[in-house]
Order: structure tokens, then sequence, then C-alpha cells
């Protein structure tokens, strides 16, 4: 096997995949990347078990082949190579050979044959959704974290459904950990097919979708088909294998037209969160939000660190409502939006705050309140 590529044309997408092959799972081999090199075409393959991605690359091809090789290693090596033009070339018993003249490497592959196999999906019905709202998924779904020992299936991963929303379909993403929730909804186009009504995509999965993503092109193919999310565009796909199990009825804390909305200047509340959560620390996450007549007063005291006080002044009226945060959910639902002003709806002292746009309801957020001792 021998091929030569241009340094540029491989080398972010060698980045990209470090995610994906940097993942422990129970084989080895998935730390590598799977070359093939057939007329003048590379493809570069990369498995976990779980996320799968392939790429085909423009190359020179002097003899054609296949090849497994540490993802990490050939990833540094080709960034540091000094030269544009990078030689590789498979000796013998596995060795490779990359560069030439005065920078030359000599590296071990692996069997190739034990690489893991790739799922072949045909025949996907794919929908085509702009490249920016896909994006805009994938931030609003990986916000919501997981801790390592996590085994819900619902926390894992993220739903995705068709829902109708003022008689036009879209594609919709929920995401919880169960301490909060972010929904999105997005326009699409084509017949959207999920093998069900909605399939649960591993947000870990979702992560490295999003490094693929380029808000300069305008859309993106995608779909589902045999257990996998599948995203494609151009000479680049990825195969997300999908999780089985129930995704709890998230609408039942989505209902806000029985709530005060109260607006807020984004940018001055994200400010303040910020400011508050300074004196949270791992027991003491929470402040304490206490709505009176036209203002909003935030306190913390945290008998670790010490105490704080910041007032607002909202557009709130009626009966006194005193509950308690984290703020720190507040800063990750705010930095999803864009608007200059966003409405904080709440109830009573018991109830979640819902934090939406004054324009629309694509985007809804819900932090749960903590109980107050």
């Amino acid at each position: 096997m021998k091929f030569s590529f241009n340094k540029k044309d491989i080398l972010e997408v060698l980045a990209k995949i470090q995610g994906i092959t940097g993942r422990k799972t129970n084989l080895k081999i998935t730390s590598d990347i799977l070359i093939k090199a057939v007329e003048s075409k590379i493809t570069i393959t990369a498995n976990d078990l779980e996320t799968v991605f392939t790429g085909t690359y423009e190359a020179q091809v002097d003899t054609p082949g296949l090849l497994s090789i540490n993802s990490k290693k050939f990833f540094e090596i080709i960034r540091e190579y000094p030269n544009e033009n990078i030689s590789i070339n498979e000796v013998e018993n596995r060795w490779v050979e990359i560069g030439s003249g005065d920078s030359v490497y000599h590296i071990v592959s692996s069997d190739y044959e034990n690489f893991p196999e790739t799922p072949v999906i045909e025949n996907v019905n794919f929908i085509q959704i702009a490249a920016k709202d896909l994006k805009k998924m994938v931030a609003v779904s990986s916000v919501v974290g997981y801790l390592s020992d996590e085994k819900r299936t619902y926390v894992l991963g993220s739903l995705i459904e068709k829902a109708v929303v003022d008689g036009e379909e879209v594609l919709r993403i929920v995401s919880t950990d169960s301490r909060r929730l972010h929904c999105f909804d997005a326009p699409f186009t084509g017949d959207l097919d999920l093998g069900s009504s909605r399939v649960i995509i591993p947000k870990k999965g979702l992560v490295e979708l999003g490094k693929f993503i380029d808000s300069d092109i305008e859309t993106i193919n995608v779909g589902a088909k045999d257990n996998h999310f599948v995203s494609q565009r151009a000479n680049e796909s990825i195969m997300i294998k999908l999780l089985e199990g129930d995704y709890p009825d998230y609408r039942l804390v989505m209902n806000f037209q029985d709530m005060i909305p109260i607006e807020v200047d984004r940018a001055m509340f994200l400010t303040l969160m910020k400011r508050v959560s300074i004196l949270t620390s791992e027991d003491y996450k929470s402040v304490i939000f206490n709505f009176t007549e036209n203002s909003l007063t935030v306190t913390i005291t945290n008998p670790e660190i010490g105490e704080s006080k910041e007032q607002l002044m909202v557009g709130f009226s009626g009966e006194e409502i005193k509950s308690a945060f984290n703020p720190r959910y507040f800063m990750d639902a705010l930095n999803l939006f864009e608007d200059e002003i966003v409405t904080l709806n709440i109830k009573d002292s018991k109830s979640p705050c819902i934090v939406k746009s004054m324009k629309n309801n694509n985007l809804i957020c819900v932090i749960m309140s903590i109980h107050l001792s």
C-alpha cells in the first residue's frame, strides 16, 4: 500500500475524529483509524462501536490497500510534519513509513481485519435540515450532560421526534438530566421516517456529530434506519447507534400557559447569574429567587464561603414567589438564546421556571426548582 496526500486536505478531519478514537472501549483497535486507498482517493473510517465516521478525500494512490493505524499518533505526526505533501508507504510486517527525505517516521500498524465492521445502511430516507439548525440542536442537547455512572437511557440520550407546531412539521430534540430540560424545534424538508414515532440518540454521539457541522453550508441530510441515526453531507457521513428504551412524557413540564411571564434583559440576567454562581460549591449549588412587586432578589448563603445578594427590577406583580434554583442551569440556558429579551415563566414556589423567547416557542428551557428547607 502506497499513497500520498496534501496535509491540508485531511488534517482538520483527523483532529475532529480524536473524540471518537479516543473513547475507551472493549476493543483496543477502536483507537485506530482505517484508511482505504483506491484509485485517486482515500477513505478514512473511525469507529468506537457506537459512532462511525467515514470521509473520502483526494489522494495520489500508487498501490491500493487497507491500513489500520493509531489515530492519535498518526494525527500528531501529520500535524507536525514540516512538508505539505506527505507520503504513506506500508513496508513489511505491518510497519508504515510516513514521510520522505529528511523527515521520516516508522510506526507499526494493526491488523486491519480486526477493525470493527462498518454498518452498511442503504436507502436511507433523508430529510434536509439547515446546518445552523442542526448545530443548534446539538448545542441544545449536549449542554445537558450526565455523570460517568449514569445508567438512565433518557439521560444518556436525547429524544428526536417529529412534532407538529402551528400546522407545520418540525424536527424536535429534547434533552434532560431530570433537573432541567431543553427542547428545540427546527423546520425541515422531505419525508421524515424515523422507523418509529421517536428515537433516542446518545448525547456523546451528538457531540461528535457537532464537530462536523459546518454552519457555512446550507443544508445537511439526516435520517434514521436500521437502529442508526445517519448524517450525510458531500464526502462525509456519521452513523450513530440509537439507544433502546423509553422516554418520559416531557410535555408535562413544558406547559407555560398558566404561568406568569416575566420579561428580563438576557445579557443582564446572565451576568447576574454568573456573579451569584461564584459563591456556589459542590454542597451548596442553589440560590434563592424572591419575586416581589416589580422586583427579583437573588440571594445565596454558603457557610463554606460567604453570602451575596443581587436585586433586579422586573415586571412582576402578584403574590410573592420564593424558590431555589441552580444558577448554572440558567447560564447554560441563556447562552442558547440570541434574543435581547427573554421571559422567565413561573407559577409558584414549587413550579419549574421556563425560559423562552418572546418571539416564538422553538426553544424552551425548563429548570426545575430545588426544595427550600
